[in-house]
């Protein structure tokens, strides 16, 4: 894993070197020295797998400031953006800017990728591997803005000022896409790329399970919107073959993950070091685990007993207490600026001297850990989704045999023993998560029909914790958990104090690429504005 992380940084310093901005749109960027000569095409590869995932560039803007924030997940008086929905263009934008340019350009590697690949028999199976990570560039992409330069993005010789494609046409487009791809995956192992690939070292079957986990994920997005369409994806996805076992969970190691690069596990560099100590656990999350003593909330929260913005790599830091029993969430909605908003209004407010070291913060095994790995698709996940299509009944005539009940309890077991998948909480996993926990859990909360969509989509909402962009987009969609918004009048609340719907495009879209940005916006229910609703977000 590391020597590939060299040549994502070699790659890197590639692109960098053989890339003129000239007079290219913001979107399109101009690859004309990149070749065979200068760069092998695989490590391109290697590096769309990494930064597709975030890096702390966008992480901490759109994922941490933003995505956790406001979803009630943490809670920070540092940062107004994401406690007061508070628009701030550049850190609306982090996510499009670091995907599409720069050196960390997702969307322009696997693409370069694609074009030297494409109708080679020799990188066939690698060809149909990159259509899978463009397909899931391209899905956050839409999910967190709407309408996005697709068909014509990445081409500037082309297309120097690409159009907008509707969400709806690029979600039918990548449904297609990753279903053809899935199914012309020849064989068992990738002969070309192998070790490069980061996420399944070249394993077809993983990777074919993959496509078919994005297809269910994306078929229950259009739940809303196209439910004959939606029942008909999720129908091809089950029976091609999903992810069904944690062993098979899409995810990204970081074995010796320094906080000095993008070695390390995004959320976690943040949280231990970039911006340590400005990031607690919220009330609302905190109580939510309480509430039905979730034995996750040990490997979740801790509570230090010196000062967490101690760094990660510094003496003194701190692990902290995880004890279920002392955790204790930070409310949201203050600043402290000591105004009316001020941290100090809350009736519970522990004191200046002893805020930090009572509020939970993210627990520095797990989630806070720059050697933690990054889920991307994960077996619980899907049997949440396979739990609400079985609700609804779109399981009938499919391959799958479980009922909304059996696909929960099973989601709720596998994402307690996910767990076990962080390097350094092995012995809070032994401690807090056994079989004869999770049974206790499951009998203390049983699976209720009448409130099956909640039960289903809170705990989708508890597992995707640090994956900030999918908890925001099934939030959307599903309405679960209900969040109460935060006080409205606080000066420059950019929503009318309710959460937002997505984000906004980055401002130098409007003169850069005026004419196919303002269409874009044109097309949006509200505007270019954080309350505007995306395709499938319908109400």
């Amino acid at each position: 894993m590391k020597k590939y992380l060299v040549y994502m940084m070699c790659a890197a310093a590639a692109v960098i070197g053989g890339t003129s901005c000239s007079d290219f749109g913001d979107t399109n960027t101009d690859p004309e020295n990149l070749n065979d000569g200068n760069i092998d095409y695989a490590y391109l590869f290697t590096n769309a797998q990494h930064q597709a995932l975030g890096s702390d560039w966008d992480v901490w803007r759109n994922g941490c400031i933003y995505g956790t924030t406001m979803l009630q997940q943490t809670s920070s008086f540092n940062w107004s953006q994401g406690t007061f929905y508070v628009w701030d263009g550049g850190y609306n934008s982090a996510y499009w800017d670091a995907i599409y340019s720069g050196d960390r350009a997702a969307a322009r590697d696997i693409a370069l990728a694609m074009r030297n690949w494409e109708g080679d028999s020799r990188y066939s199976t690698d060809y149909q591997m990159a259509r899978i990570v463009k397909a899931y560039v391209y899905l956050r992409l839409t999910d967190l803005y709407g309408d996005i330069p697709y068909s014509q993005a990445i081409q500037p010789e082309e297309y120097p000022y690409p159009a907008y494609d509707t969400q709806q046409s690029i979600y039918m487009d990548l449904l297609k896409e990753l279903n053809e791809a899935q199914a012309a995956l020849d064989g068992a192992q990738a002969s070309y790329i192998g070790g490069a690939d980061v996420y399944f070292n070249g394993d077809l079957t993983k990777w074919r399970k993959f496509a078919n986990s994005l297809i269910l994920r994306m078929a229950m997005r259009m739940s809303k919107v196209d439910e004959a369409s939606a029942r008909q994806w999720v129908k091809t996805a089950v029976d091609n073959g999903i992810i069904m076992s944690n062993e098979d969970n899409a995810m990204l190691q970081h074995p010796n993950g320094s906080v000095a690069d993008d070695s390390s596990e995004p959320y976690g560099k943040i949280f231990s070091d970039t911006d340590a100590g400005a990031f607690f656990l919220a009330e609302y999350f905190v109580n939510l685990l309480k509430s039905t003593n979730d034995p996750r909330l040990a490997l979740i929260a801790t509570v230090c007993s010196t000062d967490p913005r101690t760094k990660y790599s510094a003496e003194g830091y701190d692990y902290g207490n995880n004890d279920p029993a002392i955790q204790m969430g930070m409310p949201s909605g203050y600043d402290n600026e000591d105004g009316p908003f001020d941290i100090s209004q809350d009736p519970n407010y522990p004191g200046d001297d002893k805020y930090r070291t009572t509020y939970s913060t993210v627990n520095r095994n797990t989630y806070s850990d720059p050697t933690a790995p990054t889920f991307i698709v994960t077996y619980a996940e899907n049997c949440f989704l396979l739990a609400e299509a079985a609700y609804r009944g779109w399981l009938d005539g499919t391959s799958a045999s479980g009922t909304a009940q059996s696909y929960y309890e099973e989601g709720v077991r596998a994402a307690m023993k996910q767990f076990s998948q962080f390097p350094n909480a092995t012995s809070l996993y032994n401690t807090y998560l056994t079989d004869a926990a999770i049974d206790q859990y499951l009998a203390e909360n049983p699976f209720d029909q009448s409130r099956a969509l909640e039960q289903i989509n809170t705990q989708y909402y508890i597992n995707t914790f640090c994956d900030a962009y999918e908890t925001f987009a099934n939030w959307r969609r599903s309405g679960y958990p209900v969040l109460t918004p935060v006080n409205k009048d606080y000066p420059n609340n950019a929503t009318n104090g309710t959460i937002p719907r997505r984000f906004t495009y980055p401002t130098t879209e409007s003169t850069v690429n005026t004419t196919n940005y303002q269409e874009a916006v044109a097309r949006l229910n509200n505007g270019d504005s954080m309350t505007s609703r995306v395709w499938w977000d319908a109400e």
